[in-house]
This record gives C-alpha cells, sequence and structure tokens, in this order.
C-alpha cells in the first residue's frame, strides 16, 4: 500500500525569475505538484522556457495567455506526457484527472451509457462510488442515458464525475467550456467552484479573462515563460496580455452583451 509522504512548502516567490509572483492563499498548504525552470523545445521553436510555479492543496489556479503561449503544452509536461528538454516536474502521490475540450472523447457509434463512463474511472463495478461521483456533479437523474445523447456541458460533468471516481485530487482543465452555451457555462463554473471549496485543486486554461478573474484564487500568465503569478484582484491586462489578444476579447465581449441587450 502506498502513503503520501509529507510533502515541502515552497513559496513561488523564492524562485529567481523576472515574471511577477506574489505570496499565494495556499502556501501553506501541502505541496502536490513542482514545477523547476521547464524548458520545451518542439523543432527549432522555445514552446516554453524557464518555467516554474508549485500548486499546492486547496488551490483553483487560471491558467491564460494568448495562442501559441505554451499552455497546452505545459499542461502536457505537467501530466507526464511530454518530457521537458530541460527541468523537471516533481509530484506528490497525487491522482490528476484531465479534462479536454469538450469531453466527447467516447466514439458516438458505440452505446455507452452515462454510468459506464463514470466506471471507467473506477477500474472496476464499483456501484456506491459512482453513484457518489454523479450526485457530486448532480448527473445521477441521467445514469442510464448515452454519454452521446448529453449536451456538452453535461458531458463535462460526466467527465469530472470520472475523474471524481478515481478519486482525483487534481482536475486540470483545457478549456472546459468551449462550445458549451451560457447558461451550461455559468453552471459548470459553479460546480468548480463547489468542488474547489470541497478540497479538489483545480488547474484550468481558459481564454475567458473575466470569467477566470472571478472565479479563481490565483491566475498564471503564461507566454512561453510566466509573466504573471499572483491574486486575480490584482492582474492587470493592460500589462501583461498582447494588444491583440485584449481587442479579440473585447470584441467578443461587446458581441456578447449586444447579443444579451
Amino acid at each position: 500500500m502506498l502513503h503520501k509522504r509529507k510533502a515541502k512548502t515552497i513559496s513561488p516567490s523564492s524562485r529567481t525569475t523576472s515574471a511577477v509572483f506574489e505570496p499565494h492563499l495556499h502556501a501553506d498548504k501541502q505541496l502536490l505538484i513542482d514545477v523547476d525552470t521547464v524548458s520545451v523545445r518542439l523543432g527549432n521553436e522555445k514552446a516554453l522556457e524557464g518555467v516554474s510555479f508549485c500548486v499546492h492543496t486547496g488551490e483553483f489556479i487560471g491558467l491564460i495567455g494568448p495562442n501559441g503561449a505554451g499552455k497546452t503544452t505545459l499542461l502536457r509536461v505537467v501530466l507526464g506526457l511530454l518530457r521537458p528538454t530541460s527541468g523537471r516536474v516533481k509530484r506528490t502521490y497525487t491522482t490528476i484527472g484531465y479534462i479536454p475540450q469538450r469531453a466527447a472523447q467516447y466514439n458516438a457509434t458505440v452505446p455507452i451509457s452515462v454510468r459506464e463512463v463514470v466506471e471507467l474511472g473506477t477500474g472496476r463495478r464499483d456501484t456506491a462510488r459512482v453513484d457518489d461521483a454523479l450526485r457530486a456533479v448532480q448527473m445521477q437523474n441521467v445514469a442510464d442515458k448515452r454519454f452521446n445523447e448529453l449536451s456538452g456541458g453535461q458531458q463535462q460533468r460526466v467527465a469530472i464525475a470520472k475523474a471524481l471516481a478515481a478519486h482525483t485530487e487534481v482536475l486540470i482543465l483545457d478549456e472546459p467550456t468551449t462550445g458549451i452555451d451560457e447558461r451550461s457555462q455559468t453552471e459548470f463554473y459553479a460546480l468548480l467552484r463547489d468542488l474547489q471549496q470541497r478540497g479538489i485543486t483545480i488547474i484550468m486554461v481558459s481564454h475567458e479573462v473575466d470569467t477566470v478573474l472571478s472565479l479563481v484564487t490565483r491566475v498564471i500568465c503564461l507566454n512561453r515563460s510566466i509573466l504573471y503569478d499572483g491574486l486575480p484582484q490584482h492582474f492587470e491586462a493592460d500589462k501583461y496580455l498582447p494588444a491583440y489578444y485584449k481587442a479579440r476579447h473585447l470584441q467578443l465581449h461587446h458581441h456578447h452583451e449586444e447579443h444579451h441587450a
């Protein structure tokens, strides 16, 4: 039987870097993931350069930055799917659940039920654990429905239930609300906030800057290297996000207001 070792606590501000760091609310909690000076080259291109940060229990981290900033590459490194060119990632005995853009990773031609999807997280037939996970995401009423008949927002909830059934301690989400309607997005974010309050640690990539700033406990702004790592209320979009990214965000925001006027 594996036992968790007592993890050291490392403050992100202890690293020497040009990025902006602040003390974090959970810096006194158990260290789960320690990313230390990670660089990644993909061919002749630098995808990441000298990235360092720590993740502690109970944090809700929003990872933002323009397209091509290396966000998905960083997630792959943290998940162990990509080996960094230099630097290293250390993890405690932590179960990580990964939720990609839209959870439709199950072949639409396969008649797999919601319950069967969640059972994949247990590794065996465990009705009680599956039921608990479905209740946690408020999807117990559709347990016998086919997964491919669900809406995008419902599919993402089921994907989270699968992770919870596997006793996941850290949820990593890559643009989880892409293609999901506004109401479902609001409900989905409320679910994430509830899971974080229950003790699940969350790292979420998103282009919805306003939503991220209102939701998370910590913001990391990445553009191959970390430009900002700190509290959301101190993040300055004008300083850290490139002009074309801010213009696109502003245009989408205005379109959203006009559409709902």
